[in-house]
């Protein structure tokens, strides 16, 4: 079971296959990556058959069933006072085909409905945000695919679960993100290789819209650029050393989209993991990052993002402390990808890209205790921007309070707190640009 703040990233570290991206690449390396994986639904694939009449009878069905309550208490200068809140049920249900000479097929329904009983009113701007479509509910076809599996070889087509540094599924509501997409992999030994074209995607971070959403050209599925993005990784994966490379060419995005406009660019990513101490009580994992991003199309998105990390498990002591340094032009940003983003800092609510242009620092450390098969956590997040001739001083806090319990493996109960607080109340951080704000969200899943 993932923890709140892990104990030690050496089992995250180890990897696991690259087929078609629905295994999770490298570590839960952020606070907002552990917080997703809590409860996450397990990858589950249909055993090889002998003949095509198999095909079916042999395949398997799997999902999750959630209820999660989201709700924010506003406060600071730009308060709307609306206090909104949600309650909402889904789940996804997926149905994985036998392999047959290699081949085999995926299909998944991913599905949410808003409790409105338990829901404030939107009309009155009270329904939080990121658990429902504009008009309460939410169904798509989230994965259907083809795919071939073959002596270390993956190759996937159509709707699939991908998690790269750059786009994933960041599972931190009820719906994850999906992409339509063409992928291929190889795994051999501690090496695994995945390259692949993104052309839409779906999903919490995508907006969660739907034909009743305006514009009325945006849907669901929104493009991860006008021409596509591309991508190719490669990750090394040993007892001692944990190595990754990864290539994106992203392509410039229109004003309706859901990212808006501007993304495009060229982002090469890596990042390495010491696992300098590994015992049954003590262990010390060191770990550096670097983003470079090259602006195309005139998007704005243009900088270099160094990072370092350093985790400490203690028997059932976790103790994390990270930074990350963004460095670009004032009238230059970062783009952290399809997804929760990849960067060591990243909590909750706070990532860098909030913080529009120029050079940013965040720093975060953090502590968990394992009790049983609960866990609890706090991690603290501090973003920071000096002032400019052109840009105003930056000065966001956040905290995160968390606590875990599994009850079995397929019962978990979690919640997470979260406290914003705009130092310098420019509403960087806002929720209906309020500034600060506490946000309390509590979720059961059942994963069959």
């Amino acid at each position: 079971m993932k923890k709140i703040i892990r104990l030690s990233i050496v089992a995250a570290m180890t990897m696991t296959t690259l087929s078609a991206g629905e295994e999770k690449v490298g570590a839960d390396n952020s606070v907002r990556k552990i917080i997703a994986g809590v409860g996450a639904q397990e990858v589950v694939h249909g055993d090889d058959v002998k003949s095509f009449d198999e095909f079916f009878t042999k395949g398997k069905v799997s999902g999750q069933l959630e209820i999660m309550y989201s709700g924010y208490d506003e406060r600071g200068s730009n308060a709307t006072n609306a206090d909104p809140y949600s309650t909402a049920i889904g789940g996804q249900l997926k149905f994985d085909t036998g392999h047959w000479n290699g081949f085999g097929a995926g299909v998944e329904f991913s599905t949410v409905h808003e409790i409105g009983v338990l829901s404030g009113d939107n009309d009155k701007g009270e329904r939080a945000a990121m658990m429902v479509s504009s008009d309460g509910q939410y169904t798509e076809v989230s994965q259907a695919y083809l795919e071939y599996i073959k002596n270390g070889f993956t190759i996937r087509v159509g709707r699939q679960l991908i998690d790269t540094p750059l786009a994933d599924s960041d599972d931190i509501r009820i719906v994850n993100n999906t992409f339509e997409a063409y992928t291929a992999a190889y795994e051999r030994d501690n090496f695994s290789i995945l390259a692949g074209y993104l052309d839409r995607w779906q999903g919490t971070d995508a907006g969660l819209v739907d034909e009743s959403y305006a514009p009325a050209s945006t849907d669901a599925w929104q493009n991860t650029g006008k021409d596509g993005t591309y991508f190719v990784g490669a990750n090394y994966e040993g007892d001692l050393l944990h190595l990754g490379a990864w290539y994106y060419d992203i392509s410039n995005t229109e004003a309706d989209n859901s990212m808006g406009a501007g993304i495009g660019n060229k982002s090469i990513y890596v990042d390495a993991t010491i696992h300098a101490l590994s015992k049954d009580d003590l262990t010390l994992d060191i770990s550096a990052q670097y983003l470079n991003q090259s602006e195309d199309d005139s998007s704005g998105t243009e900088a270099d993002i160094y990072g370092v990390m350093a985790e400490v498990g203690i028997s059932d002591l976790g103790l994390m402390a990270a930074y990350n340094k963004r460095s670009a032009d004032d009238d230059k940003t970062s783009f952290s990808g399809f997804g929760g983003g990849t960067l060591f800092t990243n909590m909750d609510n706070m990532i860098i890209d909030a913080i529009g242009g120029g050079d940013v620092d965040a720093y975060v450390v953090g502590a968990s205790y394992a009790i049983g098969d609960a866990t609890i956590g706090y991690a603290y997040g501090k973003f920071e921007r000096d002032a400019t001739s052109t840009l105003a001083k930056e000065n966001i806090v956040e905290h995160n309070f968390g606590a875990e319990y599994a009850v079995n493996d397929n019962l978990t109960f979690f919640a997470v707190v979260t406290v914003d607080e705009d130092k310098e109340d420019t509403g960087t951080n806002a929720i209906n640009n309020s500034g600060d704000f506490t946000n309390v969200r509590v979720s059961a899943s059942y994963n069959f």
